[in-house]
């Protein structure tokens, strides 16, 4: 299917807070991680790719190849919601949320929903507000799903549920991807989790686009070299910024293929590290693209 997702937001300016210099796509197929620490700017973009912010004139989204600017109405079809709050009416249950909502959407498939939510066990009779934190996931992913959307946003979609819910979750999220027939932005603060799964990385800081590329590219372009605190003068030079615990001593550098000589553990860092680093400001823009 290709691209479903092309943002270019130059500058978009939200109650004394700026994005600025936000560019990057979503693939059919992949997942896209949205990272940052809190007050990044995550939420204000998902706001703006879904349409709840009016864009400035040289911002640029299109979704499932069309527009939103001149395709609203066909570019939100092309979209689904799997969020922390379900933006659904909790007093019904689901399987009368598809039949009040689903024909709405040209593409909607009433023997899919009813299929998917078998499938995920989610109770067609029961008030969604009476349902658990996992099932109201796995009721809008349903939704999504039978709608035809080649996008999904999802933000916080694990956030409040418990470790082996959430590797459930997440598996259907891959069998999802393994069809081939829509890409995710998935904005979360489980950022371990994330770090096996993320096919792609957008990473913001301050309202601004630090990085836009494969997860495994970012993950490859530093080290954490650990060991005894006085071998770092040796190596002063090389080291962007340190962590110290009471043992021992962390230091993060460029992994530009100059071996390291002393007797430091070298590994490579996670996507924790590198959002410890941003926030202490030794990794910059310009270290990252």
């Amino acid at each position: 299917m290709g691209t479903v997702l092309e943002v270019r937001i130059p500058r978009l300016q939200r109650e004394g807070f700026m994005l600025k210099e936000i560019a990057f796509r979503v693939e059919a197929g992949y997942l896209t991680a949205l990272l940052g620490v809190n007050g990044a700017g995550k939420t204000t973009l998902l706001s703006a790719v879904s349409g709840l912010l009016p864009l400035p004139e040289e911002a640029e989204i299109v979704i499932g190849g069309y527009p939103v600017r001149e395709n609203e109405k066909e570019a939100k079809e092309c979209m689904g919601f799997v969020f922390e709050d379900s933006p659904f009416d909790e007093a019904i249950s689901a399987g009368f949320t598809g039949e009040m909502y689903g024909p709405y959407y040209r593409n909607w498939d009433a023997k899919r929903y009813k299929e998917l939510l078998e499938r995920f066990e989610v109770p067609e009779r029961r008030a969604i507000r009476k349902l658990s934190k996992g099932m109201k996931m796995k009721f809008q992913l349903a939704f999504a799903l039978s709608h035809g959307a080649s996008l999904l946003l999802m933000d916080e979609p694990a956030a409040a549920l418990d470790p082996v819910f959430r590797e459930e979750f997440m598996e259907i999220v891959s069998e999802v991807l393994a069809e081939e027939s829509c890409g995710i932005l998935l904005s979360s603060q489980l950022v371990s989790e994330l770090e096996a799964r993320a096919d792609y990385t957008v990473l913001l800081h301050q309202g601004e686009q630090m990085f836009f590329g494969s997860t495994e590219e970012l993950l490859d372009r530093f080290l954490l070299v650990r060991g005894r605190q006085e071998l770092f003068s040796y190596m002063k030079s090389r080291i962007l910024g340190t962590r110290r615990s009471e043992y021992a001593a962390e230091g993060l550098i460029l992994n530009d293929g100059e071996p390291v000589r002393l007797n430091l553990e070298c590994v490579r860092p996670g996507l924790e590290d590198i959002l410890y680093y941003i926030k202490q400001g030794v990794i910059r823009k310009g270290m990252v693209i």
